[in-house]
């Protein structure tokens, strides 16, 4: 038994959280803020020797505030659009080690129009930048499965400086670093329902603070067919032990350094027919610094093959 839904993604992507708004605006977008990677029940679980995972998604923000930790928001002086288009897929070498991969494409952009604030006496110019971001790749293994198919497995990801910066408009399509993300994740298995997440750490180059990771989500299968929901609990905690200098990339809050958040969510997926299924997702957050203060939306779709099951022999005449 390699998981409890038969579609088991470990890593969340990095996703845009919201903060401490005006109460009207903060009740309706902590209901709508989503995440922007793989939308399968998260936890140490493994793929089959085999097995084939990939999904394709897209996700949509569109910002205008930017949190900080010692104000409620920073007023942008124009709004910010960031679309992503990312492929992230999974392979199971063995039953106990899954290799990781993931491509986002960045399309950033902002308003021609520059908006009235306080927190700017000057603006940059209006443009776009169409890049990848930060090209990721790693694995997955199993450490110990015990009978009732409760997992714990060590996982690293290395995410590549591939991003692309346009120093006239402060738009960034990734962190300008290279990074390394170890963690130690889990599953338990519990008939229609699991516990799974993982805890580790950040480390990044050129400057950038390490950050703490921890994630607890909870799952349950609502539908025979395969519809699964899951609520999401993600903490990201700064060490704020680098001096990476933010530059014009205050005009715009892409990618800057320092960023924490607390954050909850909730996510669903369901197969369709011949290996393919859709997920979705929406994030919310009680607390969040140096991320975009506003709803990101993510949907996708997957297509997942498992190996061959050997033939049975027959018994003879």
């Amino acid at each position: 038994m390699h998981s409890p839904t038969d579609h088991i993604q470990c890593r969340p992507g990095r996703h845009s959280v919201l903060s401490s708004w005006p109460a009207a605006r903060a009740v309706l977008l902590m209901l709508l803020v989503c995440s922007t990677g793989g939308l399968f029940a998260g936890g140490g679980w493994t793929l089959e020797k085999g097995e084939v995972r990939v999904e394709i998604g897209y996700s949509y923000l569109k910002s205008d505030l930017l949190f900080d930790q010692n104000n409620p928001f920073i007023q942008l002086r124009r709004p910010v659009l960031d679309q992503t288009v990312q492929a992230f897929g999974e392979y199971g070498l063995w039953d106990d080690l899954t290799l990781i991969g993931r491509l986002p494409f960045k399309l950033v952009s902002t308003s021609r129009e520059p908006m009235a604030t306080m927190d700017f006496t000057d603006t940059l110019d209006a443009g776009a930048l169409n890049a990848f971001g930060n090209l990721a790749f790693g694995g997955r293994y199993r450490l110990l499965n015990t009978k009732q198919g409760r997992v714990l497995s060590v996982q690293a990801i290395v995410e590549a400086n591939t991003s692309d910066y346009n120093l006239f408009t402060g738009l960034q399509t990734g962190f300008d670093a290279w990074s390394v993300e170890p963690v130690l994740a889990y599953g338990l298995p519990f008939g229609r329902s699991y516990l799974g997440g993982h805890a580790g750490m950040a480390i990044r180059s050129n400057g950038y603070s390490e950050e703490g990771l921890f994630v607890l989500e909870a799952g349950y299968k609502l539908t025979k067919s395969g519809l699964w929901i899951a609520g999401v609990a993600d903490v990201r905690w700064n060490f704020k032990n680098g001096e990476r200098p933010i530059g014009n990339l205050a005009h715009t809050g892409l990618y800057i350094n320092n960023q924490s958040s607390i954050s909850y969510g909730i996510k669903a997926w369901t197969p369709l027919a011949g290996g393919l299924g859709l997920t979705a997702g929406a994030y919310g957050a009680v607390y969040a610094n140096a991320l975009a203060g506003a709803p990101t939306f993510n949907v996708g779709i997957y297509y997942n093959r498992k190996p061959p099951k050997p033939a049975t022999p027959q018994a003879a005449p």
